[in-house]
């Protein structure tokens, strides 16, 4: 009986001896301005990253579908560009700089090509895609004809997609029509 009255009074002591602890209160989270992202633009965009003179000819080429502002662009800078476009899409813009080898002699024909054919699969690329590991032209060019190519690494798997692009009317246009 003694043993269990020591026990008791111990119990008590440590339960009396133990303060009450506030409640835990909510986390303050604060922000280092120096540590947070300079990237200040919300909006991802394929040609964020072009020169100021290839954004003021892509932007003056929005402005008055004139392609002669796009003969500087290189083309894997087309072929990002036309990304750009298909977010939109910009359907003018995107029949100016598609290659069709007369497939489409007409706007109407490539916007119906493009809604029943194209839509769906450049919107998936473009998802896919929009954080490219590597653009290139490949080494089975010729000086005419431009094979670009779009490589993603998603852990162990690489992803490449493909794009030609020929010369026409002084700028790289893309061959979207399947021959």
């Amino acid at each position: 009986m003694m043993k269990k009255r020591v026990s008791i009074i111990a119990l008590l002591s440590l339960l009396t001896a133990c303060e009450r602890e506030e409640p835990l209160q909510e986390p303050t989270i604060v922000y280092d301005k120096e540590m947070t992202s300079t990237y200040t633009s919300t909006e991802f965009s394929y040609v964020a990253d072009l020169s100021v003179e290839k954004t003021e000819a892509y932007q003056a080429f929005l402005n008055d579908g004139e392609i002669r502002h796009l003969q500087t662009l290189s083309p894997e800078e087309m072929l990002l560009m036309m990304f750009d476009l298909v977010e939109e899409p910009r359907m003018d813009a995107l029949y100016a700089i598609t290659y069709s080898n007369d497939a489409f002699p007409t706007k109407e024909l490539f916007k119906q090509y493009y809604t029943d054919s194209l839509a769906g699969d450049l919107l998936v690329t473009y998802f896919m895609y929009r954080f490219y590991d590597r653009i290139a032209v490949n080494e089975s060019s010729t000086p005419d004809l431009q094979v670009v190519q779009l490589e993603i690494s998603v852990g162990s798997q690489r992803y490449i997609k493909t794009y030609a692009l020929q010369q026409q009317e002084g700028i790289w246009k893309i061959h979207l029509a399947k021959d």
